[in-house]
């Protein structure tokens, strides 16, 4: 005996398969994981007031979720925040304490007056971002930071080593310099020498690291193994203005500065 369908009951079943079917192929997406575009992660970065900026009139701002920072050259400030849409609530305001020149000291106080306790809303523009006290008044203007680009000539800031990051007067003349045709050229505290690198995205190796033989003193050349031995841990690297960070994962490994022209 062959049992038939009704034609409300076949649209019930059609409708109960449509939704099975896209059910599923929403599960199987969200698994798998969404592979955005360099463009859309872009789009994304340019509509999120985290990260970093630069404060139109002087100083440096950094969001996080629930942090900020800021500086004008010399001091930090930082403290809570917290963010609701496009409301941003600061909470007291913590600085480090190092005298400073005359000009940086009265910014430093202008953005502490600027962020304590306040309530602002931002508003993102073309190229940045600007912020507004609660009378509608533009208060800040923010643009994204100009960052170096990794071909240049680097000179080393500070490494870190078995027990601590360190920087010596030993680092001076230290430093890297990458080519854009893959190749780089290093300066230690003893030796230079050269090598092959590989920059994707934010996935940084060298390769093929060769040095000189000149025999130098005992710190010289403790310096010199202690920045090799570095180099040989990066897999990462992120620049921020003129500051470049070699990194293994998350943690920074030698940091260094742009040579001045």
């Amino acid at each position: 005996m062959i049992l038939g369908l009704g034609g409300d009951k076949l649209k019930i079943l059609s409708i109960m398969k449509t939704f099975t079917f896209s059910l599923f192929t929403f599960l199987l997406f969200s698994l798998n994981g969404c592979t955005l575009t360099d463009e859309e992660i872009q789009a994304q970065a340019s509509n999120s007031i985290l990260g970093n900026w630069d404060i139109d009139g002087g100083g440096t701002l950094f969001f996080e979720m629930d942090s900020f920072s800021a500086s004008a050259g010399c001091n930090t400030l930082f403290g809570g925040i917290s963010i609701e849409k496009n409301r941003i609530n600061f909470s007291l305001i913590a600085t480090t304490l190092i005298g400073c020149p005359e000009l940086e000291a009265e910014r430093e106080g202008e953005l502490a007056a600027l962020f304590e306790n306040a309530i602002l809303t931002y508003r993102f523009e073309e190229d940045g971002a600007q912020l507004f006290n609660q009378e509608g008044e533009i208060v800040a203007t923010l643009s994204r930071p100009n960052n170096a680009a990794l071909v240049n000539a680097w000179s080393v800031i500070s490494i870190r080593t078995p027990n601590a990051i360190t920087s010596s007067v030993l680092d001076e003349n230290s430093g890297l310099t990458f080519l854009s045709d893959g190749t780089l050229s290093v300066l230690t505290a003893c030796n230079s020498g050269g090598g092959s690198y590989d920059a994707q995205e934010e996935a940084l190796s060298f390769t093929e690291l060769f040095f000189t033989e000149m025999a130098c003193e005992g710190e010289r050349n403790t310096r010199e193994r202690e920045f090799t031995e570095a180099l040989l841990e990066i897999n990462r690297y992120s620049i921020l203005r003129n500051t470049l960070s070699l990194k293994k994962d998350e943690e920074t490994w030698v940091t260094l500065r742009l040579e001045e022209e």
